[in-house]
């Protein structure tokens, strides 16, 4: 062989190794792909729950507001009674005469008789009326 053969291909061989590496290249672009694939539909999917709550949440505000709308509608139109007047004051009621005289219970003498009586006893209870009588 030659030197110029040999030369010439180390340098066919050294030019065809010189090209670019694709393998790596296309790793790298796939794992790339497939990491904004997974978080595309991660955004999806969080953009999609939320819209489905927010649906639910004014769903339900309009439902609530209808309710109410219609208990408006049905409730009883009927004002409350007027308040009912005071009754009027009774007149006062007079006593009968017969009933401010009141009779004595006792009369004059017989509680003076009571008082001397009273009395008597406590003298009688001294040893020199004793012998006395207690009616004089």
């Amino acid at each position: 062989m030659s030197r110029l053969s040999v030369i010439l291909t180390v340098t066919a061989f050294l030019a065809s190794s010189c090209g670019e590496d694709n393998r790596n290249r296309i790793a790298v672009e796939n794992m790339i792909q497939e990491e904004v694939t997974q978080r595309v539909a991660t955004y999806r999917e969080n953009r999609t729950q939320r819209c489905y709550e927010d649906a639910v949440k004014e769903a339900s505000t309009l439902a609530d507001s209808i309710l109410l709308l219609q208990a408006r509608l049905n409730r009883d139109t009927a004002s409350k009674p007027p308040r009912p007047t005071r009754p009027e004051r009774p007149a006062a009621k007079k006593l009968r005469d017969s009933l401010l005289k009141v009779a004595p219970l006792l009369s004059e003498d017989s509680i003076l008789k009571l008082l001397r009586l009273d009395s008597l006893q406590r003298d009688s209870l001294q040893p020199d009326t004793i012998e006395t009588p207690l009616n004089q």
